[in-house]
């Protein structure tokens, strides 16, 4: 599931950066329409907090900055995170927008707290709509950087069956080249095992002779 995820990484994120800018869309229409029924200040009121979605904001985010973030990263992430970073700036301007004009339209106590419950909701969307704006500044500082584009390839075991039961290291000998010279060893087991060598080949006492069986005459 999760590499079905990142192969369909860049459709989802120009499908949520669409929706996002179909939300734009829409609430220019109403505010439009709603500017030839009513007060400036009202038409503007209505539309305070319906630029963006706070939770379509958040899926823009994570999803573009999936694309250069997790491995193997996208080759047009950057262009994404562009196109991302610039609708969404320009929703949270017309969210600040609508509210500062909203706000004339409440009396009284309403007014701060409309003021104050707009700017929130607005400061919140300018907060994670900056994510993408301070990553493509250290990307391009390089500060930041971008996962490969290709995905590594798994180490294949070359080595044979047998290599890993053997001894990673040759077993060393006593002697030195030198100490070797002019040495003997009584069999070639004794010199690979680094036994110390003679100066002649030990005297062995001949073995004593068997004795001939006799035979009658």
């Amino acid at each position: 599931m999760i590499e079905n995820l990142k192969r369909f990484r860049e459709p989802l994120a120009w499908l949520a950066i669409a929706l996002a800018l179909l939300e734009i869309g829409l609430t220019a229409w109403r505010l439009v329409t709603n500017l030839g029924q009513g007060p400036v200040t009202e038409a503007f009121q209505d539309v305070g907090g319906s630029w963006l979605n706070t939770p379509l904001t958040l899926v823009v985010v994570v999803i573009v900055l999936s694309c250069s973030l997790v491995t193997p990263a996208l080759r047009r992430a950057l262009v994404l995170t562009r196109v991302a970073a610039g609708v969404l700036g320009a929703g949270v301007l017309l969210t600040f927008a609508s509210v500062l004009m909203g706000m004339w339209a409440s009396a009284g106590v309403g007014v701060v707290l409309d003021l104050l419950g707009g700017l929130l909701d607005a400061a919140f969307k300018a907060l994670v709509a900056a994510t993408l704006w301070i990553f493509l500044r250290g990307v391009r500082a390089g500060r930041i950087e971008t996962a490969p584009t290709t995905a590594p390839m798994p180490q294949l075991n070359t080595e044979p069956a047998g290599a890993a039961a053997a001894d990673p290291e040759p077993h060393a000998t006593t002697w030195a080249r030198d100490e070797a010279a002019g040495s003997v060893w009584w069999t070639a087991n004794d010199a690979a095992a680094g036994a110390p060598g003679k100066d002649r080949m030990p005297e062995v006492a001949d073995p004593a002779p068997s004795e001939c069986p006799q035979t009658d005459q």
